[in-house]
């Protein structure tokens, strides 16, 4: 297959993941962290200091949202055509195999371990989130081809790929809920 054979499939995949992605986000996510933005607390911007750029809410923060969802859809795309591409033929069947396997190791797996956090929720360390989210991504795509594409006795190595990230368990904050001095606003997050 060629390379652009494979930018075209992987960009038509992006623009209708990112879209339908986008539109989920809207309506099912975005009113969850507006709410909670309201409440975050704001550290003091130094006079020296610009406030730094942020688009504006409405449809110019939409638009941002829908081309960070693209890129991230794009990138995941030109490597799952490669992937598929060094794999052998495919067909529209085995893309949307590909397609499910990757969501399971990339959105799925890591999600079972890390929820999202909306703005003003305590969270554990980025670093150790981050290495646990990418533990936890490879050995979910590992455990994934060991089950698709080894022989019938290696299967169970696939199953314990795919649960070790859990059983290691993902880093969690020492305190849970939401941080802020006005307990009205923990109470309404909290809600």
């Amino acid at each position: 297959m060629y390379f652009r054979q494979i930018f075209l499939s992987a960009s038509l995949t992006a623009i209708i993941a990112s879209v339908i992605f986008s539109l989920y986000q809207f309506y099912f996510i975005s009113p969850l962290i507006f709410a909670a933005e309201v409440y975050e607390v704001a550290q003091p911007i130094a006079s020296e200091q610009a406030e730094p750029w942020a688009p504006e809410d409405g449809i110019e923060r939409f638009f941002f949202t829908w081309l960070a969802n693209f890129l991230m859809s794009l990138a995941y795309s030109l490597l799952l055509a490669c992937a598929m591409a060094y794999r052998g033929p495919s067909s529209a069947l085995k893309g949307l195999a590909w397609g499910i396997g990757a969501y399971l190791a990339i959105f799925v797996a890591p999600s079972l371990g890390l929820p999202p956090e909306i703005p003003g929720m305590d969270a554990a360390d980025l670093g150790s989130r981050q290495n646990w989210w990418l533990l936890t991504v490879i050995l979910s795509a590992t455990g994934l081809a060991v089950l698709a594409f080894s022989p019938r006795y290696y299967k169970g190595a696939g199953f314990i790929l795919i649960l070790l990230p859990h059983l290691i368990g993902a880093p969690t904050p020492e305190l849970h809920g939401f941080s802020h001095p006005d307990p009205n606003a923990v109470q309404a997050l909290t809600d």
